[in-house]
């Protein structure tokens, strides 16, 4: 491996540090391009499938432009697309010198990562130093965030680390081979799960943290255990939340079951999810009745146009409230995004290219690599970020893990 590879191979752990970049047109991205970068060899092999796919979003894009829309619209939407799922046709094929070398660089990074957000918890990470984070990632605090949000990590903000974090510790679990239901894996899992509520402090990571638990369940034996833990759960929270504050997540959990809030839950999850839990609602639709989309870079105007055709208005969905005049949004999930740009058919190319993997055999017999699945898919679906190739490169380095390719033939080879 060269040196810029190995450099790469550990930013691409960290998509959130641009390193001051301004790109002419575009604006500071908040995730950069780093698995790109990587997966950029003269031996990359992709699928027939997923060319398929990049072909259709690639014209899609261009028939965008063609419209009289500034190009630099539809460009940074299909680098985005690009930009995450691309290195996952990389990494399945990689040897096992690179494969190593990328494992030590996720710990490192794993590390790094823990080390910063406790320095940030503590509000003792080193004032000197805040300039030159706040050059390599652009929103990056110090301390913890406000309105009971945790840190951040090296990631741009709470939510972001959440993501990140969760695909980390389900592959070092994957990587050292421990069984989460073990002793040990019972006792990280915890572990894990006091970090999430004391240090991230998101309510996107309780969710994700939540799904990660439940998909390594045995639901045949495990849902008394479950059910025992859930209300000892929510009777400690009620006591607990009664005179003290709590963590953003904890706080949306207590609210919805003891001040009454599911009885306007649509109004308080799209305030509290904002534009997360409004794309979801409009994007899957809107995508089914106009099955093309409405163009890769059309999501400022489509948006909108998707909220009003489930027959709401901005001024009924609270999210809104805070924003005058409002700008589109852009789907958080990778598949709502399809939907709405590309539409079911650019979706169901996706979906082809990434289907031999997803379902694979030996992927949901391991429970670790069972669990990175199960995240990918709620990612894709559900939950995400547009242009974050965690979730394609973690569900890849568990692919390489189970499917080794077979070795290159060297110059000795006869």
């Amino acid at each position: 491996m060269g040196l810029l590879r190995k450099i790469l191979a550990f930013l691409i752990f960290v998509p959130n540090i641009t390193l001051g970049t301004n790109t002419p047109g575009l604006g500071r991205p908040e995730i950069f391009p780093w698995a790109a970068f990587y997966a950029i060899r003269k031996d990359i092999r992709l699928t027939i499938r997923y060319i398929l796919f990049l072909g259709y979003i690639t014209l899609s894009a261009a028939l965008f432009f063609l419209q009289g829309n500034p190009w630099t619209i539809p460009l940074r939407s299909l680098m985005a697309l690009v930009n995450a799922s691309v290195i996952f046709f990389t990494i399945i094929h990689i040897q096992d010198e690179e494969f190593k070398f990328i494992n030590r660089a996720f710990l490192y990074v794993f590390a790094a990562n823990v080390f910063v957000s406790l320095l940030q918890t503590f509000h003792v990470f080193p004032q000197s130093l805040v300039r030159m984070m706040n050059f390599f990632i652009e929103r990056w605090e110090p301390t913890s965030w406000e309105n009971g949000r945790g840190s951040g990590g090296l990631f741009a903000e709470p939510s972001y680390y959440a993501f990140g974090v969760h695909h980390y510790f389900a592959y070092a679990l994957l990587l050292f081979k421990i069984e989460q239901r073990s002793r040990l894996g019972l006792i990280l899992t915890a572990a894990m799960a006091v970090y999430d509520m004391t240090v991230v402090r998101s309510l996107t990571g309780l969710i994700i943290m939540t799904i990660y638990v439940v998909s390594h369940q045995d639901w045949r034996k495990a849902w008394k255990g479950t059910l025992a833990i859930l209300a000892v759960g929510l009777t400690a929270l009620y006591f607990y939340g009664q005179s003290n504050p709590l963590p953003r997540s904890l706080e949306f959990v207590y609210n919805v079951f003891f001040e009454q809030r599911y009885k306007d839950l649509f109004t308080y999850v799209t305030w509290e999810g904002g534009i997360r839990t409004v794309s979801l609602l409009a994007s899957y639709p809107f995508g089914i009745f106009h099955p093309f989309g409405w163009g890769i870079g059309s999501w400022p105007q489509g948006s909108i146009t998707a909220l009003l055709e489930m027959g709401l208005s901005e001024i009924e969905v609270a999210f809104f409230e805070q924003y005058t005049p409002y700008d589109g949004f852009r789907p958080t999930a990778y598949s709502a995004d399809l939907f709405l740009e590309a539409g079911v058919v650019g979706w169901l190319l996706f979906a082809l290219a990434m289907y031999p993997y997803v379902v694979n055999k030996t992927m949901w017999q391991n429970a670790n690599t069972r669990a990175i699945v199960v995240l990918f898919l709620f990612n894709m679906l559900i939950l995400g970020t547009i242009g974050d190739p965690l979730p394609f490169l973690f569900l890849a380095l568990a692919y390489r893990t189970l499917h080794p390719p077979p070795p290159k033939p060297t110059d000795a080879t006869p």
